[in-house]
């Protein structure tokens, strides 16, 4: 039994992700991979948008961590529609 392709899809990301950034992305780090300001992304973590991945709060700071991120890559609705 092996595993689906959206699966296989997240942990390649996942291992992508971690080889450039690492396992933690910090607001700005995630802004420049996807082309966002910080104020951007703080204001849309603040509106609670559906856009952007979720967020860790790791010792008072807001993070995102690699395989969120290829979760929400992978399976986000809003960006490719079924």
């Amino acid at each position: 039994m092996g595993i689906n392709f959206e699966k296989q899809m997240v942990i390649h990301i996942t291992q992508s992700l971690v080889m450039r950034y690492g396992p933690i992305m910090e607001l700005d780090e995630f802004g420049e991979f996807f082309k966002f300001g910080e104020k951007t992304i703080q204001n849309k973590i603040q509106r609670g948008d559906t856009d952007i991945p979720k967020y860790t709060q790791l010792k008072g700071k807001r993070v995102f961590l690699a395989n969120d991120i290829a979760e929400w890559m992978v399976c986000n609705e809003l960006r490719f529609p079924k």
